[in-house]
């Protein structure tokens, strides 16, 4: 066993390289989604672009075509999904600008189509609201509670 102690000090004259994430350069390698100073540049906005109309798509189809059954917290998440699709798509055009890129035509198609759901999500909202009070006001009817007959009941 060696003494810690008793080692001479040009043992230490090199740099300890195990944990050493530095490149050749002396600076930190960059990461494969953008430079060194932040979280990413074209590629990120692109993806956040795109990213945004495929939730913001996915978002209004499930806000037209989803059986709410009267259940009104379901207009909830739906509402959630479309202000996730605009906010991941706001995410975009500040890295086409620093690219010097003029912004996609995705960003503003997915801020559509998040707000279309959140519209559609209110609406769903305030139909089955009304409803429960005995208005009925024009909507699909997989929106409403299904209208089954009380237990025991004979058909």
């Amino acid at each position: 066993m060696t003494d810690p102690a008793g080692r001479e000090p040009e043992d230490h004259d090199e740099p300890d390289r195990v944990g050493d994430a530095s490149g050749p350069t002396g600076q930190a390698p960059t990461p494969w989604f953008g430079d060194q100073y932040d979280v990413g540049g074209l590629g990120m906005g692109r993806l956040f672009a795109w990213a945004a109309v495929l939730l913001g798509a996915g978002a209004l189809g499930i806000a037209l075509f989803a059986p709410l059954e009267g259940q009104a917290l379901r207009t909830v998440w739906i509402a959630g999904f479309g202000a996730a699709a605009m906010w991941i798509a706001w995410m975009a055009p500040s890295r086409y600008r620093r690219a010097g890129v003029r912004v996609s035509w995705a960003v503003p198609l997915a801020m559509v189509l998040g707000g279309l759901a959140i519209g559609v999500a209110i609406y769903a909202f305030i139909v089955i609201f009304a409803a429960s009070g005995g208005v009925e006001l024009p909507a699909p009817s997989y929106w409403l509670a299904p209208t089954a007959p009380a237990p025991g009941v004979p058909t």
